[in-house]
């Protein structure tokens, strides 16, 4: 498709979508742990051009870097749209792959080392790597998955600690097993790694955490019934 060719570039990004574009940013290495904020499409660019230039002088301060800035759960912008082929299946339920309605189409853009937190979708989700390269741990399902659920119990911890109740408590790269013990009975996830041109399909409540760790990364996914 056309985004893997022109996706790659951040001039292209300034020539498509206008700079005064409003956007959420989230302040932080993961989108529950730091602030959402707004501003400009094209402020945000020039922090994603800064920070990658800044990695090819040195790469170990990058490291250190507590806060990054993360282009996370923002709608994909009309401009670019048709870069991406939407697959029918997603849109058409003759394909009896659910009932083909189409909820969101979502655009996800930042350097190395942003992180999605352990978490599950209510619908299913199809996740399409663009630029750079990710890493995907895949936890099925448990029957605590929900807004109701008392998961305090539970292996995943959702809804705990403030976060919202599809959204695990846990630092699965660095669990607390004092404050977290039943993780040590979670199921062991599938791990996968995901780069340009790549789409993975990610299930109705399947729990997944996602790691970047390419000097930057530009993703896509759709939501859909």
């Amino acid at each position: 498709c056309d985004a893997i060719y022109f996706w790659r570039s951040i001039q292209y990004w300034q020539a498509a979508v206008p700079e005064n574009t409003p956007v959420d940013v989230e302040l932080g290495r993961s989108y529950n742990t730091g602030n959402r904020v707004s501003m400009k499409f094209g402020d945000y660019l020039d922090y994603l051009s800064k920070v990658t230039e800044q990695e090819e002088k040195d790469t170990e301060q990058l490291d250190q870097q507590e806060e990054v800035a993360y282009l996370a759960q923002n709608e994909l912008f009309a401009e670019v749209r048709n870069d991406i082929p939407t697959p029918h299946f997603c849109s058409d339920g003759s394909f009896n792959v659910g009932e083909g309605k189409l909820y969101h189409s979502m655009l996800w853009l930042g350097p190395r080392g942003t992180v999605s937190p352990l978490h599950y979708d209510p619908l299913d989700n199809l996740l399409m790597q663009i630029v750079g390269n990710k890493r995907v741990l895949l936890y099925p399902p448990d029957k605590g998955n929900g807004r109701d659920n008392n998961n305090s119990g539970s292996w995943h911890y959702a809804g705990l600690n403030g976060n919202q109740y599809n959204t695990s408590a846990v630092d699965v790269e660095n669990p607390n097993y004092e404050e977290h013990p039943n993780f040590q009975s979670a199921p062991t996830p599938y791990e996968c790694e995901i780069g340009p041109g790549d789409l993975l399909f990610i299930p109705s409540k399947w729990w997944h955490h996602v790691r970047s760790f390419s000097k930057w990364s530009a993703s896509a996914n759709v939501w859909w019934r």
